[in-house]
């Protein structure tokens, strides 16, 4: 079982041919890598650009809602100041009101008081002729 000379080259051809075959699935492979690897940096670099973005963000809608809940708290208390002098002002009112009726309760007895007195003063001059004293 000699093998002949052109066999044994042939052989050498094929595997030389396979190995070159292999370099090249290698060498395409590694250049898949590296535009895998390049995409992958920049999706990464982009996600980590957007989280920054939107931490800066809170951090300025934090500072607005400090802002805001301070302005509430100014407005609460002038409500509050508001509502207090709402309440002194209706109960003034209550107190002119009550005043004004027992005013004009005063003027009807007043009114009574100053009939009742020449009612008598009449009487008296119709009893007895002459003036009251």
């Amino acid at each position: 079982m000699a093998v002949s000379l052109n066999e044994i080259n042939r052989t050498i051809g094929e595997l030389i041919g396979a190995v070159k075959a292999i370099e090249n699935k290698v060498d395409d492979q590694t250049r898949r890598f590296e535009v895998s690897e390049r995409t992958a940096s920049e999706s990464r670099a982009n996600v980590h650009r957007r989280l920054d973005d939107i931490v800066e963000r809170t951090g300025d809608m934090e500072s607005e809602v400090s802002a805001i809940k301070k302005d509430v708290e100014s407005v609460r208390r002038k409500v509050n100041e508001h509502e207090q002098v709402t309440i002194q002002i209706k109960t003034m009112r209550d107190q002119a009101a009550g005043a004004g009726t027992l005013g004009r309760w005063l003027i009807k007895f007043g009114g009574w008081i100053i009939a009742a007195a020449s009612t008598i003063g009449m009487a008296y001059t119709w009893l007895t002729g002459r003036p009251p004293p």
